[in-house]
């Protein structure tokens, strides 16, 4: 066994320890699976709800993204920051405050308990939203996985690395719930921002810096073959009008932005929270951590794609996939740069860094959406015992949408920037975004503009891209997650308007 491959199995079995170990402390209540007795102090807190909201999309997807486009990509930090400070400073603790008094475990237990629902019309559109959407979720993150392990392990199929990274995730995830997905997600954010801050360092400095690059994307440019082809050394999009707000308000750049109010596997850490005050806190840790992992993550990419061009031996597949028009095409730079550019050890602890990204979105959504299926079905409409812990069905659920998710996949590697950012994301930052911000910042939203907003959300977002409606305009692209988050809020404000008791 290579060296390689021995330090990526000692940190893979690190994780499944810290994640088993968690368990120990675990109390024997469906609020301590769910949120882990609400005790999540701020450095936990921000780095697992960090972890988890920039998934593989930011390793694999991020880096391809900038491999393709250019300088174009650096759009995407502003796009992530803006969500970041609004989640932090401020949902999460009015989050945390509103849930907490409500006895909330749950997002969908937040909406109906909060409009105190007789039929549990919100409660199960909630549940129908965020199963459907981390379904998808969880599957692009299976996808990446083996997209990773096939390009680390050359021997190794996709879809055995699908299979060995839907194990490692499940392991630990079914055993500890949500703690386990807080320990080891904290963990890993720790190791994300190590490789993805020190590795592009590395790379600027042994491989002649922005200057390098520069050079390199000027050839790229001077060869295109058609004048409207992007330019890869242009920071501000070479679009003007409609095609200039599309691009700024799209998936690339500014868009994203419209997704971080409604990500359940965001918006539990905030109801976590052991008080207010962590909230703030919490903010300065996690933007500061995002700022420095997506600047890594595309200066990667660029600087993978500028030795491409130098005609490095190792690039070869990477520039196939780009010539094919793949969408794919340099979704494993940060792999292959790290398996033949630093020893054995380090590229291994790559490798892991890769994974930690992966991991620490699906735990979290795997338990998510296990909240869901026994909190909001089983224990709320079926069982109505009044028992606090389910731990058989918490698991079952767990272990079945894992195993669903797997399925999905298992045919061939997704894109995993569009499958995340425009399903998974989108679907469920329209769905719930516009709705929880009026319920914490406007006092006149009503039960009936939730269910009209919610409702509105889900479906453009998932119909607009089904549809596949984003060129319906000319040379404009309209970002689903844009358009449907947009058309809940109005929605919801117009019918909470109408419906609003005097």
């Amino acid at each position: 066994m290579s060296v390689f491959a021995i330090s990526f199995a000692a940190y893979t079995l690190a994780i499944v320890a810290i994640g088993i170990y968690s368990a120990r402390f675990s109390k024997n209540s469906d609020e301590d699976y769910f949120l882990a007795g609400r005790k999540l102090g701020p450095w936990m807190a921000a780095l697992s709800a960090s972890a988890s909201s920039e998934s593989g999309w930011v390793t694999i997807g991020l880096v391809g993204m900038a491999f393709r486009q250019g300088f174009v990509a650096y759009w995407i930090i502003p796009g992530v920051l803006f969500g970041f400070i609004f989640n932090w400073f401020v949902v999460a603790g009015r989050m945390r405050d509103r849930s907490a008094e409500l006895g909330a475990l749950t997002i969908p237990d937040f909406f109906s308990l909060h409009f105190k629902e007789r039929l549990p019309i919100l409660r199960i559109i909630s549940v129908i939203v965020i199963l459907i959407a981390m379904w998808l979720y969880v599957a692009a993150q299976f996808s990446a996985a083996g997209a990773a392990f096939s390009a680390a392990f050359i021997d190794m199929d996709y879809k055995v690395g699908v299979v060995l990274g839907a194990s490692i995730v499940l392991i630990y995830t079914v055993i500890g719930g949500f703690r386990a997905a807080c320990w080891t997600d904290f963990a890993q954010s720790l190791l994300m921002v190590g490789v993805l801050v020190i590795f592009p360092i590395y790379l600027l400095l042994n491989h002649g810096g922005f200057d390098y690059v520069h050079e390199q994307f000027a050839a790229i440019d001077a060869a295109r073959t058609t004048a409207d082809a992007p330019s890869m050394l242009a920071f501000w999009p070479e679009k003007t009008g409609a095609a200039l707000i599309g691009f700024l308000l799209g998936s690339g750049a500014l868009g994203i932005n419209f997704g971080f109010p409604g990500q359940p596997h965001v918006l539990v850490r905030f109801m976590a929270l052991r008080s207010r005050k962590d909230a703030m806190i919490g903010g300065f840790i996690a933007v500061t951590w995002a700022a420095m992992i997506i600047w890594g993550a595309i200066t990667i990419g660029l600087i993978v794609r500028a030795l491409s061009q130098g005609s490095m031996e190792w690039t070869g597949e990477l520039t196939a996939q780009l010539a094919a028009g793949s969408d794919n095409a340099g979704d494993q730079a940060l792999v292959l740069a790290a398996k033949n550019l630093i020893p054995g050890v380090l590229s291994g602890v790559v490798l892991a860094a890769v994974l930690a990204a992966i991991c620490s979105t699906a735990d979290s959504q795997l338990v998510v959406a296990a909240s869901a299926g026994t909190n909001d079905v089983y224990a709320r409409l079926i069982d109505r015992s009044g028992k606090k812990s389910h731990p058989i069905i918490n698991r079952v659920v767990v272990f079945g949408l894992g195993i669903a998710a797997m399925l999905l996949v298992m045919g061939e590697s997704k894109s995993i920037f569009g499958f995340v950012l425009d399903y998974g994301w989108a679907i469920l930052g329209a769905s719930f975004g516009p709705q929880l911000i009026l319920i914490l910042l406007w006092k006149r939203a009503t039960y009936a503009g939730c269910v009209a907003g919610m409702a509105t959300g889900f479906s453009v977002a998932l119909l607009w891209k089904m549809l596949d409606l984003e060129s319906v305009i000319e040379g404009v692209k309209i970002y689903n997650l844009t358009l449907a988050f947009i058309s809940a809020l109005i929605v919801n404000v117009i019918v909470s308007l109408l419906t609003r008791s005097k």
